[in-house]
């Protein structure tokens, strides 16, 4: 709860905040419970394990089942570097986008952040909202709402395209920006949210 910061949320809302522990298989079940009941149920952990660890379970009692769970983890990418490979979740996208049913968002920066979780809060069905470790640049505006399956152009260009998302957008404008200086035009996409896979 302390390196995810979910400790936070226990608390300010006590009553909403259950941890399972080191135990994200358990965690993910209790979460598929609660939807089941009713609540719009938010998990989280670090990506690897709430991804990876936890796969089996998203994938046959949340996914299968269309279930209202929201995975929110944090821990990203190598921006976990310090923590070393087992901590780093590179696959994780790749995982939960094979999943029926299962909407992944992956914002670039606090806005979107807000704005996905938002999304994902409004919208019913499995989401993964993949968050990182490390603050980033603001690359949106406060007020920023973001669409389903939609991709955005931060940045229009004529020679080449910058296509990324997460925290790599930040460092895909600084690059536009650098070409720029080169004569170079170029176009930066996010690709911030794809919708589920037709089953």
């Amino acid at each position: 709860s302390k390196s995810t910061t979910t400790a936070k949320l226990a608390a300010s809302h006590p009553d909403r905040f259950f941890n399972a522990g080191i135990a994200e298989q358990n965690m993910t079940c209790v979460a598929a419970g609660f939807a089941l009941g009713g609540k719009v149920a938010f998990t989280g952990s670090f990506a690897v394990f709430g991804t990876g660890r936890a796969w089996e379970q998203v994938r046959n009692t949340v996914c299968y089942n269309n279930l209202n769970v929201k995975l929110a983890p944090t821990h990203s990418g190598v921006t976990v570097g310090h923590d070393g490979g087992s901590h780093q979740a590179l696959e994780d996208i790749a995982l939960m986008r094979v999943l029926p049913n299962m909407h992944v968002v992956v914002p670039a920066d606090y806005h979107s952040a807000k704005a996905a979780l938002r999304l994902a809060a409004q919208t019913e069905g499995p989401f993964y909202i993949r968050l990182g470790r490390a603050g980033v640049d603001d690359v949106y505006p406060e007020d920023i709402t973001l669409e389903l399956g939609k991709a955005n152009v931060l940045r229009e260009g004529s020679d080449v395209t910058v296509v990324a998302c997460g925290i790599e957008v930040a460092e895909a404008l600084k690059a536009a920006a650098m070409l720029a200086e080169q004569g170079v035009s170029a176009e930066v996409i996010d690709i911030v949210s794809v919708k589920p896979l037709d089953v």
